[in-house]
């Protein structure tokens, strides 16, 4: 029998009595939205989901998985960053600019431990969960995208994947003791297992993938990994670094506050530097575009 998608009368009532919530040094997983199952339980007794409605696919101990389904062969996975706020239906991450008015299928993925995607099995779930769904969408094209934790994954997921196009807003992308015993990783460092990543650079260089960088210069962590992706990958012709100039990690909501974030996600995905530049001139500072 074929695996159902839409949350079952079984999922709502297991939000009644979800997993108890873990801490680690007083940090809790991130949560997921009551919104899910309350709509869940009102589509069992009311009928099928509205077809831009999101829903709950996957649900485990540190994992989640969102859909917000679209039309098209093309789907785009959106990594939850290590926002502290439950996964909600009308909170998605990137979801508007993903979605495309509804072209694209798009599928949020929660690391719910935040612990960088490296909870033991927790990658090879993520993969079994997208490749299934591809099978049973049609999908032809996987773009990615995320910010942050999310940025990483957006990278990260391009090596196991066929992720042909990644959008990375300050993604970490050098994650050894080096950058993370300093003092500022204090909070996220026992979030962390083993199996993490400790550099991307590899999977960029062997991935047949374009990747799109877009970063700040004023961060106390982004321009180390920016420094590195030049290092390791000086002549690589599928990476493109956008740079903000006089901006921290918050480089998303800088730029979603001018109205141009979803623009420029847009001009990066489809590779129009026209476009690119066209929102560059439009913001308050424009971009630094010599190594897009």
């Amino acid at each position: 029998m074929p695996q159902r998608f839409d949350p079952t009368w079984a999922d709502a009532m297991d939000a009644i009595f979800p997993f108890p919530p873990r801490t680690k040094r007083g940090m809790k997983r991130q949560g997921i939205s009551p919104a899910f199952y309350i709509r869940a339980m009102r589509r069992w007794l009311a009928g099928p989901a509205s077809a831009a409605e999101p829903r709950l696919i996957h649900r485990d101990q540190d994992l989640a998985v969102a859909w917000v389904p679209g039309t098209s062969t093309r789907l785009v996975l959106v990594f939850f960053s290590i926002n502290r706020k439950p996964l909600h239906p009308d909170r998605l991450e990137f979801q508007a600019a993903a979605s495309d008015n509804g072209r694209n299928h798009v599928l949020v993925i929660n690391d719910r431990e935040r612990s960088w995607y490296s909870m033991p099995g927790q990658r090879d779930r993520i993969v079994r969960v997208v490749r299934q769904f591809m099978a049973r969408h049609g999908i032809e094209t996987v773009w990615s995208i995320g910010t942050s934790m999310g940025g990483h994954g957006a990278i990260l997921f391009s090596g196991v994947l066929p992720i042909s196009n990644v959008v990375a807003f300050v993604p970490q992308v050098l994650m050894t003791r080096a950058v993370t015993d300093r003092l500022v990783w204090n909070a996220h460092r026992p979030r962390l297992r083993s199996g993490v990543e400790q550099d991307l650079t590899p999977i960029m260089a062997a991935a047949d993938c374009s990747f799109n960088i877009v970063t700040g210069d004023k961060h106390h962590d982004d321009p180390i990994h920016l420094a590195h992706i030049r290092k390791q990958l000086p002549d690589a012709g599928n990476v493109r670094i956008v740079v903000v100039p006089g901006q921290k990690h918050n480089v998303c909501n800088w730029l979603e506050t001018q109205g141009k974030l979803a623009d420029l996600i847009a001009a990066l995905w489809a590779g129009d530097r026209l476009a690119l530049d066209r929102c560059s001139k439009a913001l308050r500072t424009p971009l630094d575009l010599t190594l897009a």
